[in-house]
């Protein structure tokens, strides 16, 4: 780890720890506190469910295939006439 990311990571630790300690809203740990507790009604409201509320991240949605680039780029070429 470079000098640059290693004080950048200690500011952030030592910031996110002052947060915490005055209860700040801005505290990602006071946050997730208090998206744990709402209820299923107010998760659902803000598009949240329990089990993610629970784990502190979103699910992430499933990456659509993709045709390779060679093959869209043949057809295009091909429905051009140029092949």
């Amino acid at each position: 780890m470079s000098m640059i990311g290693s004080e950048t990571w200690m500011f952030d630790m030592i910031r996110e720890l002052g947060l915490y300690l005055v209860a700040s809203p801005r505290s990602r740990y006071w946050q997730l506190q208090q998206l744990r507790e709402l209820d299923a009604e107010h998760l659902a409201d803000i598009g949240v469910t329990a089990g993610e509320a629970e784990l502190g991240r979103r699910k992430a949605a499933p990456v659509p295939a993709r045709k390779s680039t060679a093959a869209v780029r043949h057809a295009e070429a091909a429905q051009a006439g140029a092949m």
